[in-house]
């Protein structure tokens, strides 16, 4: 017998879309090993459609510099729909690379969690009339937007009711849409350094609540700027401040910290493998609202400062955290120093952490995994 082919299809605008597939993929290996094979592979770029690849990078970053486009973007998607006119026209190079892709490598299951990545491999199992399954997880935990709804596709698989009920308003029959805990690596949850090393390693004080500020891989975002202002505010707090590839904050971050003195305990880092271990020695995470590292906050039962958003997908992720209690959203860093202060003098980091817990959100990587494996045949 042949040996099953899994292709997980994703675009790496951010981590967001990159780090659940790596999930399952790893889940899928514990499993079975090499008896299946699974391939994820940034779509765009891999199948050759570069200048395409490179319009949707250089777009998100866009985005994340001046959140207005992004939120124009996803308005127009919402305006014009799902229609297959426009995104043919946008995306023609990725599509026809992306569906002669998928001929050579003749998968018996395509998992995608980009939803441009589901189109085309719609598109492909339409264009090809080959009998391969396609699978997507909606990565946006709480939305559902038009892209996502693509009823060509065998499963689309959502993390919460919030994200079912967007897809069954864009029409999607409710049959293919399958409730599944948002995926985490494994790995993510093995603290090898105990936190009380964690921070005394980086000199933070034990007995102050310890944030962990971060902007994703890319470092883009106003967050940086909250993390000075409250360092030259003297908050007795420790603060984490992750800048990712963005070598720039680091400096300025290093440099604030040589020349200023002040009470905060600042640890200023760049980019870092250990993110699991960070956010386990902390008490709050900060930051835009982005699906992984929410979700990863959740898991952990850590609550949220949100100090952005992209996109409106990234706000119904804030509008959840309001509802449930759970997080804060601080559009200004008169907002942000307030939402600290109560954080010090009070105890509703403790109320949070408890809501959050009450919530028993789980990952769901051993489900999809399974599934996957189920409907590829393995």
């Amino acid at each position: 017998m042949d040996r099953k082919k899994i292709l997980m299809t994703m675009i790496e605008v951010g981590f967001g879309h990159k780090a659940p597939a790596l999930a399952v993929r790893d889940a899928i290996v514990e499993r079975v090993g090499d008896a299946v094979q699974v391939d994820v592979v940034d779509f765009a770029r891999e199948c050759g459609a570069l200048k395409d690849d490179r319009a949707l990078k250089d777009s998100w970053d866009l985005g994340l510099a001046f959140p207005l486009s992004a939120r124009i973007g996803y308005l127009l998607v919402e305006l014009y729909g799902k229609g297959a006119e426009y995104i043919d026209l946008l995306f023609k190079d990725f599509v026809h690379k992306g569906i002669e892709y998928i001929d050579r490598y003749r998968p018996d299951l395509v998992f995608a969690t980009h939803p441009l990545a589901l189109y085309v491999a719609v598109k492909a199992k339409e264009t090809l009339r080959r009998p391969f399954k396609v699978i997507a997880y909606v990565v946006d935990p709480f939305d559902g937007y038009a892209w996502w709804a693509n009823e060509g596709a065998d499963a689309l698989l959502v993390a919460s009711d919030y994200s079912r009920d967007r897809l069954l308003r864009h029409g999607v029959r409710p049959d293919i849409i399958r409730k599944m805990g948002f995926p985490i690596n494994k790995k993510f949850f093995e603290i090898r350094t105990p936190p009380p090393e964690i921070l005394r390693d980086l000199d933070l004080n034990p007995e102050w609540p310890t944030l962990l500020v971060t902007a994703g891989g890319q470092g883009i975002g106003k967050v940086f700027a909250y993390a000075q202002a409250l360092y030259l505010f003297q908050a007795p707090v420790n603060l984490i401040v992750v800048t990712g590839r963005n070598k720039a904050t680091l400096r300025r971050l290093e440099s604030m910290k040589a020349k200023v003195l002040s009470r905060t305990r600042l640890a200023p880092l760049g980019y870092v493998s250990n993110m699991n271990e960070l956010m386990a020695a902390s008490d709050v995470v900060v930051g835009k609202a982005g699906a992984s590292t929410a979700m990863e906050a959740a898991f952990m039962s850590k609550p949220f400062i949100f100090t952005e958003w992209a996109t409106y997908n990234d706000r119904f992720i804030i509008n959840f955290a309001l509802n449930y209690h759970v997080g804060w959203y601080c559009p200004t860093v008169f907002a942000f120093s307030q939402v600290v202060r109560k954080i010090v003098d009070t105890d509703v980091l403790a109320k949070y952490r408890s809501n959050l817990e009450n919530l028993s959100v789980e990952p769901g990587t051993d489900e999809v995994a399974d599934y996957l494996l189920k409907e590829a045949g393995a």
